[in-house]
């Protein structure tokens, strides 16, 4: 069987100016490759930009599929639920949706009557499952992890115990991809992923409800061996041209002290390029910063999230102290590694001065890149049933983090203030780091100041943005650069 991949990958209502859209979607590459390996075959289109029915219905069309797959998260999920309605409306062809949106609201993602199953958990056997069995070699409403309507009636499979030997899965299947209609950094890099899940409970984060849906949830967090992981970069490295690095895409590459100690010996003796990675801050200490130099580490990006202590950890459920995020941060300069920082605002419980404590710690911690989104609440979080306990959630639609509006009620931060620091977030933390560099006596004042000017309802917003705007001409190259991330 063909089956007709659909993979959504760019946004609309983004506030950054020129953003590239289009990036290697691993997740897509694993599911082609498994069809593959079964005997199937893969039509994919991966849409880096909007697309007309007629074009859609097109392109279908032409592809002779047995079934029309498409993978999801919840940003993205209204532009799946448009492309269902219209592959079924013309074609008829069963329609299966999976990822991340699928798995965290399976319920909601069939009251769309144009998705017949949805898959709930990781989709590459599913998706084989499925493809043989509407082929007449199995059940359609027996495939574990399968939920939905077969015949008439409805269904709903358990979910399969997760896939605990990631090296028994194929490498991604990346000829999938047209690489001229990337977003540019992708002609640069390798993007790989060496391991899947993350263990700990951020509230905002969707890793906790996935989690739960497996009967094997211990097993969440799994790594490739070493030599599988380099193994694939090595044969991706010698035919590859133009890249200079490799991105690591997993949620904390240095969460496993034996497994990260064996991956940095056998890095740099096998692969000639530097590399970037995720880490926490609170599983970095100045050895594994050494190691991670010596292996071939250029850059790491650390979730600061929130600069306030105790929204940190009372509503983001992230126990690092102020200390532990600067010691990381500071130790990175030292053996001359690159960072990101990753922030967040919007949150409930969440005040201006609580924002302004983010703007500030990045500024005390002094990232190369600093990034920040605004808090969107994923069904099946702890954080979204908490903004729906408390009635917060509003009509806001978007299909991106990189948003100057929220997608909750908000009664401590107004849409001027969102704006004001998505647009100037850079600028503004590295003021309060020239402000913080100054002796005592004069940085307490001008810091008390500044604060004033940002969250005074009685100065206009207008001269506000004019301010941040001398700022953000002013700013030395290094931290220029980082509005450009």
């Amino acid at each position: 069987m063909r089956v007709a991949l659909v993979y959504p990958d760019y946004y609309q209502s983004g506030c950054i100016e020129g953003e590239p859209q289009g990036r290697i979607h691993l997740g897509s590459g694993y599911l082609a490759a498994c069809l593959k390996q079964a005997g199937h075959d893969t039509a994919f289109l991966h849409l880096v930009e909007p697309i007309s029915r007629e074009c859609f219905l097109e392109w279908l069309n032409s592809r002779d599929a047995g079934l029309v797959a498409f993978s999801s998260t919840s940003l993205m999920f209204p532009k799946v639920r448009q492309m269902a309605r219209w592959a079924k409306e013309e074609t008829g062809l069963p329609v299966v949706a999976g990822g991340v949106h699928p798995t965290l609201d399976p319920f909601g993602s069939l009251e769309e009557e144009s998705i017949d199953f949805v898959c709930v958990g990781e989709g590459e056997a599913v998706l084989v499952e499925l493809a043989e069995a509407l082929e007449g070699r199995g059940e359609v409403d027996e495939v574990t992890s399968l939920m939905g309507r077969w015949r008439g009636r409805d269904f709903a499979n358990p979910v399969r115990p997760l896939l605990e030997d990631l090296d028994l899965l194929p490498f991604p299947d990346r000829s999938i991809f047209d690489m001229e209609r990337m977003a540019p950094d992708q002609a640069e890099r390798i993007s790989i992923m060496a391991s899947r899940g993350c263990p700990y409970r951020c509230r905002y984060c969707s890793n906790h409800a996935q989690r739960s849906t497996y009967p094997n949830a211990a097993r969440y967090v799994r790594f490739r061996s070493v030599d599988n992981v380099l193994t694939e970069v090595e044969g991706l490295a010698e035919h590859a041209e133009g890249v200079d690095h490799v991105r690591f895409d997993d949620d904390i590459l240095t969460l496993h002290p034996r497994w990260f100690e064996e991956f940095a010996r056998q890095y740099r003796r096998r692969v000639d390029l530097p590399f970037i990675c995720n880490s926490r801050v609170d599983l970095l200490d100045e050895e594994k910063i050494a190691k991670l130099k010596e292996a071939g580490c250029k850059t790491i990006c650390m979730g600061i999230e929130s600069g306030n202590p105790w929204l940190r950890r009372n509503v983001l459920g992230r126990r690092m102290s102020d200390k532990k995020i600067l010691d990381a941060f500071r130790l990175c300069r030292k053996y001359g590694i690159g960072t990101v920082s990753l922030n967040m605002m919007g949150f409930p419980q969440e005040d201006f001065s609580m924002v302004l404590d983010t703007i500030k710690l990045n500024g005390r911690a002094e990232p190369g890149i600093t990034q920040i989104t605004v808090f969107y609440p994923f069904p099946g979080t702890e954080l979204y049933h908490a903004c729906r306990e408390q009635g917060l959630l509003a009509d806001e639609a978007t299909d991106t983090l990189f948003t100057r509006r929220s997608a909750l009620k908000l009664d401590g931060i107004n849409p001027a203030q969102l704006e004001l620091v998505s647009e100037y977030f850079t600028a503004l933390a590295w003021m309060y780091h020239e402000i913080f560099a100054l002796p005592e006596g004069l940085s307490r004042p001008l810091e008390r100041a500044a604060d004033f000017a940002l969250s005074s309802e009685r100065i206009p917003h207008e001269w506000k943005r004019k301010a941040a705007e001398r700022l953000l001409r002013r700013l030395p190259w290094e931290w220029y650069l980082t509005t450009k991330y």
